[in-house]
């Protein structure tokens, strides 16, 4: 099997970014003995690819926006493992504004994707949405459209609803929802949708959740928080769906600094948890109790460059590349398998570098 990494890159200018230096989507061989990317070619244009995910048979799917940054959208994309190459398969409109995450269900059948502009008055848009995959890898039109309603004490950034991530539940029956605006975990019952309350984790006022996760056994659910930089653990009941809070763990800045939460990955023996933290631009490693399945800081790194965005581990958690966005490059770390503790290895450039994704081809 060969490993690749995909890029996603801001290619336009957009408000609460430094610059927009990126290319598109960047292919690079990955040496996971090594530690390192090689390109395959020259970047694919997408503009704006904010999140990767891939699917089955060589699909990928990323989040994307139109040039005034108004209507986001969703491209399917094939690689041929063959020639290394990427091509666009369709995008399709999603009627949103700043689309920013999507995952898919276990099949590689449906499409999920979070609208963080969940809140648009002038027209269509929605805090999750559900797209078919259809037989060639390409997305249909949305079977789904769900709005959220509400708003947090943040005035800032919690003036409306801000879903941030949306994934699927390890059975498959139900679909939750990180709302930053409402400071909600959001329940649906799947494949219908059906909106299910009591689902629903009802978060610290405040605290702005961004990213979560389920860990490789489906019993534990970690979720990061941006605007009170926390991480809070929960046990997932797969039976009923339901999320029991276990801990609410306060992430403490560096001295004299502060911390801005954005990407969280989880080793793949369940025992490292990693948060990337901007402006201290740090990545906090924690290491999880093994019994009750809490986690407690161990250790902070350095990211390697500036405004962390994304981490992803390599699927033998050798390696973990950072996102450094507005340092133009991703960078990797070798990774302590004992430990959890972080080396860093070498860097890549990638201009303005907004995610990456990992895959495996035959």
């Amino acid at each position: 099997m060969a490993l690749y990494a995909f890029a996603g890159s801001l290619t336009q200018p957009a408000p609460h970014f430094a610059a927009a230096n990126g290319e598109g989507i960047a292919v690079f061989r990955f040496d996971d003995q090594a530690g390192t990317l090689t390109a395959t070619g020259a970047p694919l244009r997408v503009e704006d690819a904010s999140w990767i995910a891939a699917g089955k048979g060589g699909s990928l799917y990323a989040t994307t926006e139109t040039p005034d940054h108004r209507q986001s959208a969703l491209a399917a994309l094939h690689f041929d493992a063959v020639s290394e190459t990427l091509r666009l398969l369709n995008v399709e409109p999603l009627g949103g504004l700043e689309a920013c995450h999507l995952s898919l269900d276990a099949a590689g059948e449906t499409v999920f994707a979070a609208s963080y502009g969940g809140h648009r008055e002038d027209g269509p848009d929605f805090g999750a949405a559900v797209m078919p995959v259809r037989a060639d890898g390409s997305v249909a039109p949305a079977s789904f459209l769900k709005r959220h309603e509400g708003k947090g004490p943040n005035a800032a950034r919690q003036e409306a609803p801000h879903a941030h991530c949306v994934v699927p539940s390890p059975d498959g029956r139900f679909l939750f929802v990180a709302d930053l605006g409402i400071d909600r975990l959001v329940g649906y019952e799947l494949p219908g949708m059906a909106r299910r309350p009591d689902l629903d984790a009802a978060l610290l006022p405040g605290l702005g959740p961004r990213h979560f996760l389920f860990d490789g056994a489906g019993r534990h659910l970690y979720l990061v928080s941006e605007l009170i930089p926390t991480v809070v653990s929960f046990r997932y009941d797969a039976a009923s769906g339901r999320l029991e809070q276990l801990a609410s763990l306060p992430i403490e800045p560096p001295a004299g600094g502060k911390d801005q939460p954005a990407g969280i990955a989880l080793s793949g023996d369940g025992r490292h948890l990693y948060v990337s933290l901007r402006l201290s631009d740090d990545i906090l490693l924690l290491a999880i109790d093994e019994a009750t399945g809490m986690p407690h800081a161990v250790s902070r790194t350095s990211s390697g460059g500036v405004t962390p965005r994304d981490l992803k581990l390599s699927p033998s958690g050798r390696h973990l590349i950072v996102v450094n966005q507005d340092s133009d490059r991703l960078t990797i770390f070798r990774r302590d398998a004992q430990s959890g503790a972080l080396t860093h290895r070498n860097d890549t450039e990638v201009g303005t570098p907004m995610t990456v994704a990992l895959a495996e081809f035959a």
